[in-house]
C-alpha cells in the first residue's frame, strides 16, 4: 500500500526537496494546486535554502498548517494567533519525536541531500496526522493521488 510517507519519499528520491515532498503528500487537504505548493516550498528544502536551519519536513508542514488554519483575510488577520499556536504545537511535537528541529542536528552535521531524510518521512507524517486528529481534522488515508502510478 502506498502511504503519504511513501509518496513523499518517492518524490524526494526523484529530486523534489524535503519540504516540497511532504507538502505534496498533503496536497488534498488544501485548495492550492500541487504546482503552487511545489513552488511555495522550493526555498524551504535543506533547512531553508540548504542553510541547515529549520528542517524542510517541518517547514513544509508549516506551509500546510498556514493554508489549513488561516482565513486568508488580509484586512483583519484574525486567524494569525491561532495559526501561530498550531505551528508551535507542531514544532514541539516534532522536536519531542526527533530531539531537534534543525537540519544540521537531524543530519548529524552531514550536508542535506536526496534520500538522507527518508527514514524521517514516516515519523513526520505520523506526527502531522496525530496533529490533524487532535485538531478534529479529517483526512483520507488513501487519497486518489497516492494511487496514481506516475507519482
Amino acid at each position: 500500500m502506498n502511504t503519504r510517507a511513501d509518496f513523499a519519499k518517492n518524490k524526494n528520491a526523484q529530486g523534489v526537496n524535503c519540504a516540497q515532498a511532504i507538502a505534496l503528500a498533503y496536497q488534498d487537504l488544501v485548495s492550492v494546486e500541487p504546482k503552487y505548493l511545489y513552488q511555495m516550498a522550493e526555498g524551504f528544502g535543506g533547512g531553508m535554502g540548504q542553510m541547515q536551519q529549520t528542517c524542510g519536513l517541518l517547514t513544509g508542514l508549516y506551509l500546510i498548517v498556514g493554508l489549513l488554519f488561516s482565513d486568508g483575510d488580509m484586512e483583519k488577520g484574525q486567524t494569525k494567533s491561532v495559526t501561530y499556536e498550531k505551528v508551535r504545537s507542531l514544532h514541539h511535537a516534532f522536536k519531542q519525536e526527533f530531539g531537534a528541529v534543525d537540519c544540521l542536528e537531524l543530519l548529524h552535521g552531514e550536508k542535506p541531500g536526496s534520500k538522507k531524510c527518508h527514514d524521517k518521512f514516516p515519523r513526520a507524517c505520523k506526527i502531522f496526522e496525530a496533529f490533524l486528529a487532535q485538531n478534529n481534522m479529517e483526512f483520507p488515508e488513501n487519497p486518489s493521488f497516492l494511487l496514481d502510478k506516475r507519482n
